[in-house]
């Protein structure tokens, strides 16, 4: 029933999987109309000559026999065919998709909430990865957060460490990440406007989390403990967290 739910939710939302049906029911439209005004045949044989003629099942009971009738039924069979065979292995393999990337999800979601006493890096670039090594190289648990999957491929998930690849901009992400259970959060990202919009998030939600922030920019230095931050480093000033 719940999958069922997800299905019906997929189609509502999806564009493209609601024109491939359209496309099949016109198919199937132009397969009965044919069959009535060209074929001279009732609703019913209509319905089962188009069927029997995409599927190319052909009793032989209905046969053609002008060569309009012929005509007819040859672009019905290419029609029916090609692209319904075409259609419908598209909407199979996205609806497969779409489910699989909302199993993925909840396995995600479960190992996120499963995770306590951990830090969350926020962004993976050339800090944060010195910032995760140095993290490692102490046991720390830690979940990382960066929209790039290509900067965190090389990265070995373990039960210590979880890769999330989302936008810790965005409240829904930042509500995924058990902040409250964490030891900490570290924003390592270049931008200074992204990261003074995560500290002021994360502090809105979570009152006592502690929050480390990298700041680019030395005048940034007081906006940012301003929005909440604990503690604010530069690259250029320091080696390690």
């Amino acid at each position: 029933m719940k999958t069922l739910e997800m299905l019906l939710e997929y189609f509502k939302r999806n564009r493209l999987v609601n024109f491939g049906i359209l496309i099949i029911l016109a198919i199937i439209l132009y397969g009965v109309l044919g069959s009535i005004f060209i074929m001279h045949l009732n609703i019913y044989d209509s319905i089962y000559y188009t069927i029997i003629t995409i599927a190319t099942v052909g009793y032989g009971d209905i046969t053609p026999i002008t060569p309009l009738e012929k005509i007819f039924t040859v672009t019905l069979i290419l029609a029916g065919v090609g692209l319904l065979a075409y259609i419908l292995t598209f909407i199979i393999s996205s609806v497969t998709e779409n489910l699989q990337n909302r199993r993925s999800g909840r396995i995600m979601a479960k190992r996120l909430a499963e995770m306590e006493n951990h830090y969350v890096l926020c962004g993976f670039g050339r800090v944060g990865l010195s910032v995760f090594e140095e993290l490692k190289k102490r046991n720390q648990k830690v979940i990382i957060v960066d929209m790039d999957e290509k900067a965190t491929e090389d990265i070995e998930e373990d039960e210590n460490i979880v890769v999330y690849n989302a936008n810790a901009t965005e409240d829904k992400t930042i509500k995924k990440l058990n902040i409250d259970k964490s030891l900490g959060v570290i924003i390592a990202t270049g931008n200074d406007v992204d990261n003074l919009f995560m500290v002021l998030s994360i502090r809105e939600l979570y009152k006592d989390a502690w929050i480390i922030t990298r700041a680019s920019k030395k005048e940034n230095y007081k906006r940012l403990k301003h929005a909440g931050a604990d503690k604010i480093i530069s690259p250029e000033a320091s080696g390690g967290v």
